[in-house]
C-alpha cells in the first residue's frame, strides 16, 4: 500500500453532513515535533472567517505529543482530519494532503507558523476575482507571538496588482532573487493542481524550489497579495537549521537534486531562451548556497570530498559560467571551482 493509498484508508471519513458542506480551501498542515508551536497555529487556522475550510493534518512519525493535540482538537473540530504515518518527510506528508483535498484552493501551512486573521479570505478573494489558478501572498518573519502589529514583509519585488503567467512571472522576480518559493505563501485552485498532476518530490530537502518551477512553468494566470498575513516563525529546531552532520547532508543533497532540476528544464528545447538563461542563472545561485554549506555547514572531510566531487563531475562549474549575468556571479562560479577542487583533493592531501 503506497502512503497515498494508506493515507486514503485511515483518514477520518466525514459524515453526510460534511461530504455537502462547500469547503474553499483544503489546509495541508504537515506535522513533526512541533507540540509547543501546534496549537497557536491551528487556532489561527480554524478562526480564519469568511471561508469554509478543512484542516488536513498529517502526523508524520511525530515522537512528541504533536499527534494528542492533533487528535484533541479533531475531536472538538469536524474540520480537521488527522492522518498518522511513519516519518517520510514534510514532502511525502503535503502528498497526502493533496490526494485527500476537497477544497477549492489548496494552501500549506506548517506546524510551527501563524497566520493572521482573515489571510484566507484575503487571498482567496484575489483568486476569485481575477479567476486565478495561483495566488502569492506575502510572509514575515517571528520569534514569539503576539504577532508584531505591523510586520516587515519578507518579499518586495513581486508584480504587485498585476495577473502574469508563471514564466513571466520567474523573469520578473528572478534577477531580483525574489522567487518566492515558500509553499506556504502559494494557494492555487485544487482543479489546477490536478489537470497538471502536480506533486512535491519526495525524499529531499529544499523541494519547494522544485514545486515552485514545476508549477510556475504550467501556470497562466497568477496574482498576488502585497499585505504580510502569514507568519513563519523562526524556529531553531527545523531540519534547514539543524546542526547534525545527517541533516547537512541532506541540504547538500536537496541542493544537488535542485541544480539537477534547473539544468534539465535549461535543456527543454520548448522553452524560449531567456527563461533557459534565466534557469541557468539560478544555478549560479544555488551553486553558491551548495558552496556555503559545503564550506560553513559540513565538518567531515570525506564528506565534503563526496559533495565536491559530485559537483565537479556533474559539469556544474561551466553551467554556473553559462548562467553568469555580471561579475559578481563569474566569480562566484570560479571561487566553487577553486574551493571544490581543493576539497576534491583532500583524500590525496591526507595520503601524504
Amino acid at each position: 500500500m503506497t502512503s497515498v493509498q494508506a493515507a486514503q484508508a485511515e483518514a477520518p471519513k466525514p459524515s453526510g453532513g460534511d461530504m455537502e458542506r462547500r469547503i474553499d480551501a483544503s489546509v495541508i498542515v504537515p506535522v513533526y515535533n512541533c507540540e509547543p508551536w501546534l496549537e497557536a497555529l491551528l487556532a489561527s487556522v480554524l478562526e480564519q472567517q469568511g471561508v469554509e475550510i478543512e484542516v488536513i493534518t498529517v502526523c508524520d512519525g511525530a515522537t512528541d505529543g504533536s499527534l494528542r493535540i492533533l487528535e484533541a482538537t479533531a475531536a472538538k473540530d469536524r474540520r480537521v482530519k488527522v492522518v498518522v504515518q511513519e516519518n517520510r518527510g514534510v514532502s511525502a506528508s503535503r502528498n497526502v494532503g493533496l490526494a485527500l483535498a476537497r477544497g477549492e484552493w489548496i494552501v500549506f501551512a506548517d506546524g510551527d507558523d501563524w497566520l493572521m486573521p482573515g489571510a484566507l479570505r484575503r487571498w482567496i478573494a484575489q483568486g476569485r476575482e481575477n479567476n486565478l489558478e495561483v495566488v502569492i501572498g506575502n510572509g514575515f518573519a517571528f520569534d514569539t507571538l503576539p504577532a508584531p502589529a505591523q510586520p516587515s514583509p519578507m518579499y518586495e519585488h513581486q508584480p504587485w496588482g498585476e495577473v502574469c503567467n508563471g514564466r513571466t512571472w520567474l523573469m520578473r522576480t528572478g534577477p531580483d532573487d525574489d522567487w518566492a518559493v515558500c509553499a506556504w505563501l502559494q494557494c492555487m485552485r485544487r482543479d489546477f493542481v490536478e489537470r497538471f498532476s502536480l506533486r512535491f518530490e519526495e525524499g529531499i530537502v529544499h523541494e519547494d524550489i522544485i514545486w515552485t518551477l514545476q508549477f510556475a512553468r504550467h501556470a497562466q494566470r497568477m496574482g498576488f497579495v502585497k499585505e504580510p498575513v502569514y507568519g513563519y516563525r523562526r524556529n531553531a529546531n527545523s531540519i534547514i537549521n539543524s546542526p547534525s552532520e545527517a541533516s547537512v547532508a541532506r541540504r547538500a543533497t536537496g541542493y544537488l537534486r535542485v541544480i539537477d532540476t534547473l539544468v534539465s528544464a535549461a535543456s527543454d528545447p520548448r522553452e524560449d531562451r531567456p527563461f533557459r538563461k534565466l534557469l541557468l542563472r539560478q544555478v549560479n545561485r544555488e551553486g553558491g548556497n551548495f558552496l556555503h554549506v559545503l564550506r560553513k555547514r559540513i565538518q567531515c572531510r570525506a564528506t565534503r570530498r563526496h559533495f565536491a566531487r559530485a559537483f565537479i563531475d556533474k559539469g556544474y562549474i561551466r553551467i554556473m559560467l553559462r548562467g553568469a549575468t555580471n561579475a559578481s556571479e563569474v566569480w562566484r562560479a570560479l571561487r566553487c571551482w577553486r574551493i571544490f577542487s581543493r576539497f576534491g583533493r583532500m583524500q590525496n592531501l591526507d595520503a601524504h
